[in-house]
């Protein structure tokens, strides 16, 4: 990701950019579902950001069982550390190769409850 590409940033926190954000979040998400899925029993897998960064393309490997601990909850998304966005969520986890971020704009948080297709108990 290069900084001076505006595509790969959302713009300032209007409705429509907090939304586009949340849904590139959720994006990122099903695809590791997915990834997540496929490597049942292999102990680790690459997973992509699940940072609200248009154009973002960076993965991650970790244990299945991290990506699981950053799972625990519908409001937390698996970030390369300085792709967390500010105004819609807060850093909850630091890791050497990566953070979890939690949403807290309102409007972020109902979409990712909206999506989630894990129990939340």
């Amino acid at each position: 990701m290069t900084d001076e590409n505006p595509e790969t940033k959302p713009a300032g926190g209007s409705p429509q950019s907090v939304e586009r954000a949340a849904a590139a979040e959720i994006n990122g998400r099903r695809v590791n579902e997915a990834i997540e899925r496929g490597a049942q029993g292999t102990g680790t897998a690459v997973f992509v950001c699940e940072c609200g960064n248009l154009g973002c393309s960076e993965t991650l490997e970790l244990a299945i069982s991290d990506y699981e601990a950053v799972r625990s909850g519908f409001e937390r998304f698996l970030v390369v550390p300085g792709h967390q966005i500010e105004e819609i969520e807060d850093v909850v986890e630091h890791h050497d190769a990566y953070l979890v971020v939690a949403k807290r704009d309102d409007r972020a948080t109902r979409m990712a409850y909206a999506t989630d297709d894990r129990d939340s108990g």
